[in-house]
């Protein structure tokens, strides 16, 4: 969107002295008609800001063609006119996409600063072909597209260029109740497709700090009192799933097997305006069918994986929760909210009791189901502004999940069933707010998270009272200097076994025997600990920028029942210095260069990174261009590779990554992507990708993204058990393989827009990845670098082939140890295919209102030979049974 680009390409700095001014008319109620022509009498009767200015190409410079922007208003809305001329108006581009879509094309924008604030803006942009887009604009520099507003706009387009015309309800803004006039900012902008301009009334200066600071003012809007906004929008929807049977078990067939699983839904997505600042959103029984599924991916380390919030409920205004300081550096810091939590996979796996499995011979079968995810009974958000400070608070209940089980003896006779709890009743809470005193910024976010568990096993597995404080702050120092910082802390409180849990967890460790600052506690009920983070920005200049970072967090500190955090026990500092250059040069239309470096530590003081590196960044004047980013690091400590064993030694290395593209407006556009890195052990990786888009008609776009990786790690962590033999290493014995990785994948899309409301989007991904180790080693002493190969430095090592019964043999590798130490076998070989898809065809037969049609695929084989194949593994994946999922969702919208 051109909000994003505005967005992204504003480097912080100070607002600028001066602001264009225009008035707005007001009008009687019917005065203007939403057509795309502005030939009523109230546009001829407003005046005009024109006199845009280039932000690019040639920042500061006159666009190249006119542009000229009105707005009046009624009691009900606010109207804005825009008239783009073109001197070659047939060549105006109309691409056609889903709304919000990012469309090369030619594009007009207004944006609305409701609250006078200089920091938030409501945007709405239209292209020449009607699509639609709209995103909040907060912070004064950060954006959030998912921000849907319920407006209106037609174009139109003649001999002479295209006609933009809004109705903006007041209901979408958010403004005080006032006599008097609105002290409103407004900003208008345009994007010329052909030329790659982007321009706008109210000068935006890339070196200056902000972007809502340096909108223009409105005037003449004066009287308004704000409607109090209801938006009650009820769904229907239902959802089909066939997937295939499974093969029987010792002849005993699945019971909880159905060829088709229906799952009828019924729900209400509710607006309501509880004061002209503050809005409260609710859903009750939400349906997320039609969001798109997340990507395969094969998990090897220890570091959760993270995915993306996609669910449109949790999207759409977090901005009021956000609580990232501005930096241009930042390390391993722990995310305080993470949504994906609400909602989430039931966390309880083997729910079936040692009584069931006891209950039947040794050649009975088990038989299980749960499901897939906890159920969100109802969520809420409360946002908005009480004065000067911003306020939002978010609440959400899931449903307690219970998952099922029959036992059967080898005769099929069923020996025992029951049900248990695998996920509990869990209550979710969120609160944020931010105040401006004087010029510093002052804000404050709680998170607390209580479940109800009820049940002896999940006692154990998860604490029942998680919570977290922090606050922030920011603060300029002159003109072009910025400060901020954030702290908080963490408390978790349950049984004595589920908070030893969380001490031996990957994030903390505890357990590490030769990590004196820690110490595991079994009878520990409470974990408690702290994060901040402080920054130092030179944050404008005519070319020279940057920052200084310094963030700490304690052992203790947990955020993950409702945050995100990869580590705790963790001290950084680093910066980065950006030399940037926004005027073009010769053939460079603008580039950037920086060096970055950096250094954490464990609180035992161990060194556990360290890097230096740099980043080229070019855009030529024909829209092509590269980065390029490159990084050193030496060696240092790893109290990560023994996943709570003993320190090891990091290895030194380094990588060099490409990216490439091409004009975006073009037709037909690409991207090269690739990159490599190595280390002193041997370990070594490259991947590359090719990005290709087409628009062979305005109204389709073809992308497709084929990319392959290949690794070789010479100490992959493969197991751990204990080892009495093994008195170096603390009666542990600890296995690494060299793994040699592959992985395939194609990202295929397709999107028709029939019309700026009727659109089909097509998604396909096969995916294929393949792990082969080809030696096993032992860690053999605290601190160890390179560690002894079995049948090489020590031992023996012996592959035998064994039938997976599938048509395929995996290697079992049997060890001896050769220092006194049992022998063990191993087998890790794996292959992994999957082809995901799915088809979405979305109505918008009337403003709000939506019909979803879904068809999602999913196929999908695990293998455990290692092998890849492009026969086998990347056209077998469309020879698997698929499961299917159909979904039909139906909502409407009730409001004014």
């Amino acid at each position: 969107m051109l909000l994003v680009l505005l967005a992204v390409s504003a480097v912080l700095a100070a607002p600028s002295p001066s602001r264009p001014a225009l008035a707005a008319v007001a009008v009687e109620t019917g005065a203007v008609r939403i057509d795309g022509r502005l030939d009523e009498a109230a546009w001829a009767g407003a005046p005009a800001a024109s006199g845009f200015v280039q932000l690019r190409p040639a920042s500061g410079a006159a666009a190249t063609e006119v542009t000229e922007a009105r707005v009046v208003y009624d009691t009900d809305a606010l109207y804005v006119g825009m008239r783009m001329h073109d001197s070659q108006p047939h060549r105006i581009d109309r691409q056609l996409g889903r709304r919000d879509a990012s469309l090369e094309s030619d594009w007009a924008q207004v944006a609305i600063d409701s609250y006078g604030d200089d920091r938030t803006a409501f945007a709405f942009e239209v292209n020449a072909a009607g699509v639609q887009g709209d995103a909040l604009l907060f912070d004064d520099v950060r954006d959030d597209d998912s921000w849907d507003a319920v407006w209106d706009v037609a174009v139109s387009t003649d001999a002479t260029g295209w006609t933009a015309e809004f109705r903006i309800p007041f209901s979408q803004l958010r403004f005080a109740a006032s006599d008097g006039e609105q002290p409103w900012g407004i900003e208008f902008g345009r994007r010329h497709f052909r030329t790659g301009e982007q321009s706008f009334w109210a000068p935006i200066d890339p070196e200056v700090n902000g972007v809502v600071s340096q909108f223009g003012s409105l005037s003449g809007v004066r009287g308004l009192r704000p409607p109090r906004q209801l938006e009650i929008v009820p769904y229907l929807a239902s959802a089909a799933t066939r997937a295939p049977e499974p093969a029987p078990l010792n002849g005993i067939a699945d019971p909880f097997f159905r060829p088709t699983d229906l799952d009828p839904r019924v729900g209400v997505d509710l607006k309501l305006g509880l004061t002209s600042d503050l809005t409260l959103t609710a859903t009750v029984n939400p349906d997320f069918g039609q969001v798109e599924a997340d990507p395969a991916q094969v998990n090897l380390g220890g570091f959760e994986l993270f995915f993306q919030e996609r669910r449109p409920f949790f999207v759409e205004g977090l901005d009021v929760f956000n609580m990232e300081p501005r930096r241009f550096f930042a390390n391993n810091r722990p995310d305080l909210l993470y949504t994906r939590r609400i909602g989430r996979a039931p966390q309880r796996q083997e729910f079936v009791p040692a009584s069931a499995r006891e209950a039947v011979t040794h050649a009975g079968v088990i038989y299980s189901d749960a499901p897939g995810q906890s159920t969100i009974l109802g969520a809420a958000k409360i946002s908005g502004r009480v004065g000067r400070v911003s306020l939002g608070v978010l609440s959400a209940t899931t449903a307690p999940e219970y998952g099922t089980y029959q036992a059967f003896h080898p005769d099929g006779r069923l020996a025992t069933d029951g049900r248990a709890l695998v996920e509990p009743l869990s209550t979710f809470l969120v609160g944020r707010s931010r105040a401006t005193v004087g010029r510093t910024l002052i804000g404050g976010l709680a998170t607390v998270v209580a479940r109800d568990t009820g049940d002896p096993v999940l006692d154990a597995m998860m604490p029942t009272l998680a919570a977290v404080a922090g606050v922030d702050v920011e603060r300029p120092l002159g003109e072009q200097w910025t400060v901020s910082a954030q702290v908080a802390g963490s408390t978790v409180a349950g049984s004595a076994a589920a908070i030893t849990g969380l001490q031996s967890a990957f994030p903390r460790l505890y357990q590490r025997p030769d990590a004196d600052h820690l110490g595991l506690d079994p009878t520990r009920t409470r974990l408690s600990g702290l994060t901040a983070e402080a920054n130092v920005l030179k944050t404008s200049g005519e070319h020279w920028v940057g920052g200084l970072h310094a963030g700490l967090t304690t052992p203790g500190f947990d955020s993950n029942d409702l945050g995100f955090q990869s580590r705790a026990d963790y001290v950084s500092l680093g910066g980065v210095w950006v030399y940037q250059q926004n005027q073009a040069r010769g053939v460079v239309q603008r580039w950037n260069q920086n060096v970055f470096a950096g250094s954490g530590w464990n609180t035992g003081g161990d060194r556990i990174t360290s890097f230096v590196g740099g980043n080229t960044s070019v855009q030529f004047t024909n829209f092509w261009g590269l980065n390029l980013n490159y990084d050193l690091a030496p060696r240092t400590d790893d109290d990560r590779l023994t996943r709570g064993g003993p320190l090891a030694r990091r290895d030194a290395g380094g990588s060099l990554n490409l990216y490439a593209y091409s004009d975006e407006r073009k037709p037909v556009s690409g991207s090269l992507s690739g990159g490599v890195y190595a280390n002193e052990l041997g370990r070594w990786g490259s991947y590359g990708s090719l990005g290709l888009t087409a628009r062979p008609a305005s109204a389709v776009s073809v992308s497709l993204e084929p990319s392959v990786s290949v690794s070789q790690d010479p100490r992959q962590y493969v197991t751990a058990f204990d080892e009495p033999a093994a008195t170096a290493t603390f009666g542990r014995r600890y296995v690494f393989g060299a793994l040699d990785a592959t992985t395939v994948a194609v990202e295929a899309r397709v999107n028709w827009t029939f019309t700026p409301d009727l659109s089909l989007q097509l998604y396909a991904r096969p995916f294929a990845t393949r792990g082969r180790y080809a030696g096993f080693s032992t860690f053999d002493r605290p601190g160890a670098f390179r560690l002894p190969v079995f049948g090489v430095d020590q031992g023996s090592a012996t592959e035998s082939q064994v039938d997976n019964g599938d048509g395929t043999t995996r290697t079992v590798t049997t060890i001896e140890p050769g220092d006194g130490g049992a022998p063990f076998a191993v087998a890790r070989d794996f292959t992994l295919r999957s082809v995901q898809g799915n088809a979405v065809l979305r109505w918008q037969y009337r403003p709000g209102s939506s019909l979803f049609l879904v068809w999602q695929q999913q196929r999908e084989a695990f293998l455990r030979d290692g092998s890849l194949t492009v026969d086998r593994d990347l056209r077998g994946a469309f020879r698997d049974t698929p499961t299917n999922v159909f979904l039909i969702k139906l909502s409407y919208w009730l409001g004014g």
